[in-house]
């Protein structure tokens, strides 16, 4: 089908162009004008845009239209008549959606193809006839052929399991081999093929559809034979199978959030050029609901204000109050090419040389001015201080440690963790939720910072840039796995209490307008399907929290902000923080995790890389004892050495790798392999 109205598209197109080129051809030059009906030529075009997909995967109206794949059609154009146009086109590109929570973790990616047409209204009845911008709207009809497929396995063919920490693992969860899991990746490749699968029995459904495309935008002219358009248009289709997800499917990966009952549909916004096949004559006008116009009339801007247009003024910055010829140019009266204003001597001789103040130049001045062009031994050079060029400043790195990064809800005992770092900020990037600490502008301190969050517990920690646009990117191994010159510790946990102010807990998603134009705002949605807000800053002391939460009702009108207050990695009642309340806090904690005193070991970290290890790096760790890997979150790979019940065992070995050359080795913490706070372990030993 997409081959044959390819086909029909070109042919349309060759027939137009001919019919233009004869009907034009059979009128004597000589004797009449182009003639009217050549304003209607027809036009070929090529567009490039974002495709964005609404259906049961992330559910209908989510997410930002400019942040999708891209797209691209092919149409031809043809006007009916002043405010009516038909548009025959085919259209391709990819749609794709991916969710991540809680509750379920659905991927697809679809190939589109289509094809058909649609009527553009000009508003040419309610609109001037001198524009030179067109709105439009448009409607039509269209067949849609897509493909779709699902991301279910990486390249190494493992599963995705999806995790309530935010990982993903080659195991499930609930399997009684879940201690030996490895952090594994989403590659992002499409392996599987949706109608294949039939994981809701619907069998071999058509993957082709009828659809109706519904757009607007406007169409402005930047030659006499090139249009520039920029227009929006969803695509309704007659279809819920896009995305392999209706109101009837069911199962595990369904969850508890059904289908939205609707069809999919699919958003294409872009920009498109277009040239049209219509033959002007000399000199005829571009715009085509005005034949003539004479642009001289509109332009009467003076801006150097001496009474002579832009438009014709050959010297356009002239002096205030100085006397200009009709040209618009200062008045020079000797025509020494010195204008009067700046001419010291007004009555120069014809073709006599003059100096740059308009004054006749006697000999002495001219051999003393050849002398000055002729010196070579600095008698006649001036003294002079020039800036040649300026040292642009260099625009400082910053550097942070991002512990965590999601596309779904957070678990709420994660989110009380972040929370408790007086430094965190948490920030909404696309569909993600990054969570980063600290601020630096060398990467020493943020490598030390990221080894006190590792010990910490924050396995995931990894030293990040953060770019102007305000995202974040990976600095790269060799300055993960870099030599700090002071121990690490510097950021233990702490046991202080960090008071915050929340602005509140809501069923739906804030916009601009909610938040009062308060831009110091941190978003974070749990898994309690509650998006949390607070203000970004942290204080030591609640009377500090109070006073914010006062400015802000009284600067921004929010009124139902409240304190909060957090240690040690959980939220604690105001209460137990030393503060007198009058309505006693309901606070739910998860429950206390239990460990087994025997279970608990010291190893010394030796680095962490995304890629395989440096060849000088191998042959250092083939040195030491028990060397062990772990895959950690964003692609890391962890590598520890030794295997100890007892902390001062573990820091005399830490003192031995580290004189072996690896000057980045610290000491970690696992409680059946997995990472523990080291504090927390030397709590549970009573060391």
């Amino acid at each position: 089908m997409f081959k044959q109205l390819v086909v029909l598209m070109l042919t349309l197109l060759f027939s137009a162009a001919v019919f233009a080129k004869d009907d034009n051809d059979s009128i004597p030059k000589e004797k009449e004008p182009t003639p009217k009906e050549m304003f209607y030529g027809p036009t070929i075009g090529l567009g490039v845009g974002m495709l964005k997909f609404y259906g049961d995967i992330l559910d209908a109206n989510y997410g930002n239209p400019f942040v999708s794949n891209i797209g691209y059609d092919l149409h031809i154009k043809q006007q009916l008549n002043s405010y009516l146009k038909i548009k025959f086109y085919v259209l391709f590109g990819k749609v794709s959606a991916n969710e991540r929570s809680t509750e379920r973790n659905l991927n697809f990616e679809s190939e589109l193809r289509a094809g058909g047409f649609s009527l553009m209204y000009n508003f040419d009845h309610f609109l001037p006839k001198k524009r030179t911008v067109n709105p439009f709207i448009s409607l039509g009809f269209e067949s849609v052929e897509f493909l779709s497929k699902t991301d279910l396995y990486d390249q190494f063919g493992s599963e995705y399991n999806y995790w309530s920490d935010g990982s993903i693992r080659d195991l499930a969860e609930t399997d009684p081999n879940a201690a030996a899991a490895t952090v594994i990746q989403r590659d992002y490749v499409y392996e599987t093929d949706m109608r294949e699968l039939n994981a809701d029995g619907y069998g071999k459904y058509a993957e082709r559809t009828w659809s109706v495309p519904l757009g607007v935008g406007f169409v402005t002219h930047m030659t006499k034979n090139i249009d520039f358009t920029l227009g929006s248009t969803m695509h309704f289709t007659f279809t819920d199978f896009i995305d392999n997800i209706t109101n009837e499917s069911d199962g595990d990966r369904i969850g508890t959030q059904v289908g939205n009952g609707g069809n999919d549909k699919f958003l294409m916004t872009s920009f498109s050029l277009s040239y049209n096949f219509l033959k002007h004559k000399k000199g005829e006008s571009i715009n085509e609901f005005e034949e003539e116009i004479d642009y001289l009339a509109f332009d009467d801007e003076d801006e150097d204000g001496d009474g002579v247009g832009d438009f014709i003024d050959e010297c356009p910055w002239t002096p205030a109050g100085v006397e200009v010829d009709k040209n618009g140019c200062p008045l020079d009266k000797d025509k020494d090419f010195v204008p009067n204003y700046k001419d010291d001597e007004l009555e120069t001789r014809d073709g006599a040389p003059v100096n740059r103040t308009g004054v006749e130049m006697t000999d002495d001045m001219i051999f003393e001015a050849y002398q000055r062009y002729m010196d070579s031994t600095g008698m006649f050079a001036e003294t002079e201080t020039r800036i040649i060029a300026a040292e642009m400043p260099k625009t400082k790195k910053k550097y942070r440690v991002q512990v965590g990064e999601f596309s779904g809800a957070i678990d709420a005992a994660l989110v009380d963790k972040f929370l408790s770092i007086p430094d965190v900020e948490i920030k909404t990037v696309g569909d993600l939720t990054v969570i980063a600490v600290g601020e630096y502008d060398n990467l020493p301190d943020a490598v030390k910072r990221k080894v006190d969050l590792t010990e910490q517990g924050f396995d995931a920690a990894i030293v990040v840039e953060e770019e102007k646009d305000g995202t974040f990117k990976s600095v790269g191994d060799a300055a993960n796995n870099m030599t700090v010159d002071s121990e690490a510790g510097t950021h233990p946990i702490t046991n202080e209490v960090v008071f915050r102010v929340q602005l509140g807990a809501f069923a739906t998603k804030l916009t601009e307008k909610d938040l009062h134009g308060l831009k110091n705002v941190m978003e974070i949605k749990g898994t309690d399907g509650l998006y949390k807000y607070l203000y970004s800053k942290s204080f030591k002391t609640v009377e500090d929290a109070s006073n914010t939460r006062i400015g802000l009702a009284l600067d921004y009108g929010v009124k139902d902000a409240f304190v909060v207050a957090y240690k040690g990695g959980k939220r604690i009642a105001l209460e137990s923080a030393g503060v007198e309340v009058m309505v006693k806090e309901d606070i739910k904690n998860a429950p206390e995790k239990t460990y087994d005193k025997a279970e608990i070991k010291f190893k010394i970290q030796i680095g962490t890389y995304k890629n395989q290890l440096p060849t000088e790096v191998l042959s250092k760790f083939m040195e030491l004892q028990d060397v062990d890997q772990a895959s950690i979150e964003n692609g890391l790979t962890r590598y520890s050495a030794g295997n100890f019940t007892s902390y001062e065992e573990a820091e005399k070995y830490k003192q031995t790798v580290i004189d072996s050359g690896i000057g980045g080795a610290f000491i970690i913490a696992t409680h059946k392999e997995e990472l523990i706070p080291v504090s927390k372990a030397k709590e549970l030993i009573a060391e």
